[in-house]
């Protein structure tokens, strides 16, 4: 059985995935992504009619993983302390292995101030509220603020992508081997943190 081709499409959305985390939505063209691939920008147009149009699609890719991972743990039995651990270990692990996700949720998040005031889908949104409603579902947060349980959420989404993004970078600062014994006790500190390593 052979496998499918990718489709046109499919190419755009991750060769723009990889520019865009590299270079952010201003640093990227469409000429851009069209020349990576050896084609014309046109092409690319024929499939995307803006820039705004490709770029939400990436977004959009990266959040039906994200909703993968939301399933998953919304499918975990336990205690609220299990189900939390659980979506944190498992967004850990898929940065880890998708660190491209990391960096454009992070410029998603905190690099978009143009585009604040005219965007019309929030492609996160739902990842986003699942996240505060695992936070708020634990007993040492529950009758808390909404906004105090947002920032909450937004602080342990951030302490995860912002560790997987910065790995060359503590690497060159402190060795290879100090940032591989970080990334073990990475979970184990980020639970300590936000009082979840005890019953």
């Amino acid at each position: 059985m052979s496998e499918r081709p990718v489709s046109a499409q499919k190419k755009f959305v991750e060769t723009a995935l990889v520019l865009f985390a590299e270079r952010g939505y201003f640093g990227v063209s469409l000429a851009d992504v069209a020349g990576e691939l050896a084609l014309t920008k046109q092409s690319v147009l024929y499939h995307f009619k803006t820039k705004d149009a490709l770029y939400g699609a990436v977004i959009d890719d990266i959040a039906k993983r994200l909703d993968v991972i939301l399933e998953d743990v919304l499918a975990v039995t336990g205690s609220p302390r299990q189900r939390v651990q659980a979506y944190l270990a498992r967004m850990y692990a898929h940065m880890q292995t998708q660190p491209r996700d990391a960096r454009l949720i992070t410029r998603e998040l905190l690099d978009n101030l143009d585009r604040t005031e005219t965007g019309q889908h929030w492609y996160l949104k739902r990842f986003l509220d699942v996240s505060v409603a695992l936070i708020s579902a634990l007993p040492t947060w529950q009758g808390e603020p909404e906004d105090r349980v947002r920032a909450a959420a937004y602080q342990l989404i951030g302490a995860v992508c912002y560790f997987v993004i910065s790995d060359a970078t503590l690497a060159a600062i402190w060795g290879r081997k100090a940032v591989d014994g970080m990334d073990t006790d990475f979970l184990a500190a980020l639970f300590r943190q936000a009082g979840l390593d005890g019953e």
